[in-house]
């Protein structure tokens, strides 16, 4: 029996050692996990410089890399799922401070790529493979740095240039690149993901170098839980005992489709709520003949789904997550606690479903960087039993992106989690697994 983690780990192994950036990765999941991947490394990159927004005293650059281009399956296959990854992703500089980054996804022409088109960043993420990540160690192969989902938040590490703090990318360093690409069409269709990055190219005495902290609901070992229908629930991570003093310099959260927020918790007390909003652009409104396998199964009807949220004419299976609310300025102490508490209302706002019309998994995770040595605040937020806060509240009903802040005050109510089982968490198991893997050497 072969666990997701112990997949990851095989072919992180398996990078390393074929010598090639070419691999094709093939698993098959019997029980638990239900989507098979079909991942293939064409390792091509290429550069867009942008204008700096930050630093120019200390020559500050900003460049867009995309990666890829990638063949996603269509959704009669592998639910129109693809993992995809590069072992020596191309990093925009080395000995150097990276302040600021965010993901995009385009087809190769450039043209945006979204929901409205039927193509999904489902996620990516960045791992340095030379370091031990804060949370568990080499278990996914090194620290992770970066993430993002569909949602596109900008990591903002250096608070729009008002902290001189970066994460620093060493002369050796190697960097792993993940993503996993959905696609609700029933062609094969290709896409690229671009990260752009704003970076410091040597390090200035005056700047801090952030450590990041990546807290997940389902810990070190699998990312995904299961979702539920037509009904609320929450789920709460393990908690991380610290081993860092400082100042957080920035927050961010990620929940899939039906989430409503992820509180952040110190010793049990919420200090950042982090909202997910829908449909406030056209990219993340899904035309109907889309919306199958996006929240909506072919077979299922109009009438099953929530009633509609923004107007009489789109449902809710139609509107996706287009933001999440970011936190920063928090102070960590070595011996806190800290854990995330993710929540969902599919009564709402519709899960994402499998073409079999099962629900997919969820996911549940805060990524957050900090500066040791810096003052944050202590401040903690007032919360009810759905988990938000008077500030989140206003936030989610408005428009546009926004940025929760903190504000003195005392926590109310309790939170509770979605199941049972260590940490709060009912620890799924995966069945019988088939893995076929075929190494293709010195590329194609």
């Amino acid at each position: 029996m072969l666990d997701l983690q112990l997949c990851r780990l095989l072919l992180a192994w398996l990078l390393i050692v074929s010598g090639s950036q070419t691999l094709i990765v093939a698993f098959k999941y019997e029980g638990g996990a239900k989507r098979s991947l079909d991942t293939r490394d064409t390792s091509s990159s290429n550069k867009t410089v942008l204008p700096a927004q930050f630093y120019p005293e200390f020559n500050s650059s900003r460049v867009m890399i995309r990666y890829g281009p990638w063949n996603v399956p269509s959704m009669d296959m592998m639910n129109g799922m693809g993992d995809y990854y590069t072992r020596d992703a191309e990093m925009p500089c080395t000995d150097c401070l990276i302040t600021w980054m965010q993901a995009g996804f385009e087809y190769p022409n450039g043209t945006y790529a979204n929901a409205n088109t039927s193509l999904w960043l489902h996620h990516t993420f960045l791992v340095n493979s030379g370091r031990s990540d804060a949370v568990c160690g080499m278990g996914w192969g090194g620290e992770r740095f970066f993430a993002s989902g569909n949602e596109r938040t900008v990591v903002d590490i250096c608070m729009n240039g008002t902290d001189q703090v970066g994460y620093y990318i060493g002369p050796t360093d190697r960097v792993r690149f993940e993503a996993e690409l959905m696609n609700a069409d029933m062609v094969n269709q290709t896409a690229t993901v671009t990260i752009t990055y704003e970076y410091i190219p040597k390090p200035p005495s005056s700047f801090t170098k952030v450590t990041p902290v990546w807290l997940d609901i389902g810990g070190c070992d699998n990312p995904e839980l299961p979702a539920k229908a037509n009904t609320t629930f929450n789920y709460v991570s393990p908690a991380w005992t610290s081993t860092l003093s400082g100042k957080i310099t920035t927050i961010l959260g990620h929940v899939h489709d039906g989430g409503i927020n992820i509180d952040i918790l110190r010793n049990n007390q919420t200090v950042c709520n982090d909202v997910a909003s829908y449909g406030q652009s056209p990219g993340y409104i899904s035309p109907a003949s889309m919306d199958m396998g996006m929240g909506m199964d072919m077979n299922m009807s109009m009438s099953s789904m929530p009633p509609a949220t923004n107007d009489s004419t789109t449902s809710p299976s139609m509107l996706h997550i287009s933001s999440i609310s970011t936190c920063s300025g928090q102070a960590i102490s070595a011996g806190d606690l800290w854990t995330v508490n993710a929540h969902y209302d599919t009564t709402k706002y519709a899960p994402m479903l499998d073409t079999d019309g099962s629900l997919m998994p969820i996911m549940g995770i805060s990524l957050f960087y900090v500066a040791e040595g810096q003052v944050g605040s202590n401040a903690t937020l007032t919360v009810g039993a759905n988990g938000m806060d008077v500030a989140a509240a206003a936030a989610a009903s408005g428009s546009g992106s926004a940025t929760a802040t903190s504000a003195t005050a005392t926590v109310t109510g309790t939170t509770t989690s979605g199941a049972g089982g260590k940490g709060g968490i009912s620890e799924t198991v995966l069945g019988s697994v088939v893995v076929g893997i075929l190494l293709v050497f010195g590329g194609r």
